[in-house]
């Protein structure tokens, strides 16, 4: 596994839900907001379409936080979505090109993840995921069980994205922890970022998610109650 860090670029994206979409009118949603930190985690910035993209996961990640499903569902959704920009280690483009200065340093080398830390955002532990290289066979990520491989349409070319989970051991996953990373067909690295939701949404998140495993016991208990038999009538 791979270690992640925390001085980094990173936005706040928000999400305004005002209907869900393809069947997925009975997910809980805690408000009509939702808000997520999102880590560049490789040396190259973010663009605005990468950024963009994460729109049709983000209700995906919080399906996955409220019912511990694997399986992340793609969930279309109508509403807004923004995103505010925390912090960067990248100068500007345009007033990189204006003042013709030096390109950051970490753009001079090759494209790839950057060197870890030992933190991810404020949390103190070292965290860990399935190694996902720079140019990836993508079979080999499908046959990682770990990972949920999903293909997009995005800006009109195919995407592979790959969710994975975030481990604070070699087998203790952490809640509320993913790993977010697209390729091009030919498995080149276009992004790969980790996300979390804000405690606000957390926080409503916990009451659904009891709600939701409750309800599916209660479901899963009486579909495993025996029919009593029917009387036959006397002749």
């Amino acid at each position: 596994m791979a270690s992640a860090g925390s001085s980094r670029e990173k936005h706040l994206l928000t999400a305004c839900i005002l209907g869900l979409e393809g069947g997925h009118d009975d997910l809980p949603l805690p408000s009509r907001i939702l808000q997520m930190f999102v880590t560049n985690l490789r040396n190259r910035p973010l663009s605005s379409a990468n950024i963009e993209s994460i729109r049709e996961s983000i209700l995906s990640l919080y399906h996955n936080l409220i019912t511990g499903s694997k399986e992340f569902p793609v969930i279309p959704y109508t509403g807004f979505f923004r995103s505010y920009e925390l912090s960067t280690p990248f100068p500007p483009i345009e007033q990189e090109r204006r003042e013709n200065s030096a390109p950051s340093p970490l753009t001079e080398g090759p494209s790839g993840v950057m060197v870890p830390t030992a933190r991810f955002g404020s949390s103190p532990q070292t965290v860990l995921t399935p190694v996902l290289p720079e140019r990836a066979d993508l079979a080999v990520l499908k046959g990682d069980r770990r990972n949920c491989v999903c293909n997009l349409e995005l800006d009109g070319r195919a995407v592979t994205r790959v969710i994975s989970p975030v481990y604070c051991s070699e087998s203790t996953e952490l809640v509320n922890r993913w790993r977010l990373t697209d390729y091009t067909a030919d498995g080149h690295t276009l992004m790969s970022v980790f996300c979390r939701f804000t405690k606000d949404s957390t926080n409503c998140s916990k009451t659904l998610s009891k709600r939701v495993k409750r309800k599916a016991a209660e479901e899963e208990s009486s579909s495993c109650t025996p029919t009593p038999p029917k009387k036959l009538p006397r002749l």
